[in-house]
């Protein structure tokens, strides 16, 4: 198993389910309050770790409860944490998410210490970057603080993976350095000044986005599927159908899952194919950590599953 390095965010996702999500001056009676260790670095490594991934992260986490309770949690699913720092101004990074009846999700973040996390932190963990094989990153931390680490990542002739969260424009000269640019729908929009809704639409933004210096490129299409596009192929992959309780960490589930299968020296089609898997298990639960899906149920799942 190869080495496995998230770089990223730490968020305490303070959970509402509701029947529907209130508009503008309107109040609705919730149905649940649910509290859950979250963010989309730490999901990711969890995410890679519950499969069976060698893990390692990143991060900065304020000096509070809530930052006490990620380290346990990333200790519980044995992540090392000997790299994660604290800020004692800042509080941990929290998450105000609100989920409908059909399990669709709204969330507001308050990054907090995510933001602290500098491009001196970055380079002071060189040596850690240098003994990882794939390092992956996100954007809820400082974009300088994620060209520092693909920079080093690049130097070191790593594997990088971004997931471009939330969505930003990315500088062109990093774009190179990225073996692998995962976006979504509402992302890839962003990144291609292009509507993506539908597999048609996917298909020519991952195009554009080749044409743009990605080496690779996988666009998650929700209840469609995945497509994937490298200089000479493209691919789609149907997702499963499920019944839907909530959709966090359903892209960090893909992502995680996925960098798990090129780790285990799984080809892309299979990493896709076990991170497709993953991801309908987890939306299928209430959560975003406590919904990410351990190796036996996916493989149950992959045996018996079928897709839409």
């Amino acid at each position: 198993m190869k080495n496995i390095l998230v770089i990223g965010s730490f968020m305490t996702d303070l959970v509402v389910q509701s029947e529907k999500v209130p508009v503008e001056g309107e109040t609705t009676i919730g149905k649940s309050f649910n509290r859950f260790t979250g963010g989309k670095g730490a999901n990711q490594a969890v995410a890679a770790a519950r499969l069976g991934g060698k893990v390692t992260m990143i991060g900065k986490l304020g000096e509070d409860d809530f930052g006490k309770e990620h380290i346990q949690a990333l200790k519980a699913e044995n992540i090392n944490t000997d790299s994660i720092l604290f800020d004692s101004e800042a509080n941990t990074g929290i998450g105000n998410v609100i989920i409908d009846s059909n399990g669709n999700n709204r969330i507001i973040v308050v990054p907090g210490a995510n933001l602290k996390l500098t491009e001196q932190d970055i380079k002071d963990f060189e040596e850690i970057i240098k003994q990882s094989d794939f390092v992956v990153l996100q954007l809820e931390i400082p974009l300088p603080t994620v060209y520092m680490a693909i920079d080093l990542a690049n130097k070191h002739k790593k594997t990088i993976i971004l997931n471009p969260a939330p969505a930003q424009k990315i500088d062109s000269d990093y774009i190179q350095k990225i073996d692998y640019i995962i976006p979504n729908e509402t992302e890839a929009s962003l990144l291609t000044n292009m509507e993506v809704n539908s597999l048609e639409t996917a298909k020519t933004a991952s195009e554009i986005l080749l044409n743009q210096g990605y080496k690779n490129v996988i666009i998650t299409l929700g209840k469609t599927g995945v497509v994937y596009r490298d200089p000479s192929e493209f691919r789609f992959f149907e997702a499963y159908t499920v019944n839907a309780v909530d959709t966090t960490a359903a892209g960090d589930s893909f992502i995680g899952s996925f960098v798990y299968g090129l780790a285990s020296d799984m080809s892309i089609d299979h990493s896709i194919k076990l991170a497709v898997t993953a991801s309908a298990l987890t939306v299928t639960k209430l959560g975003a950590q406590p919904s990410l899906p351990v190796m036996s149920d996916v493989e149950k799942l992959m045996l018996v599953g079928t897709t839409r």
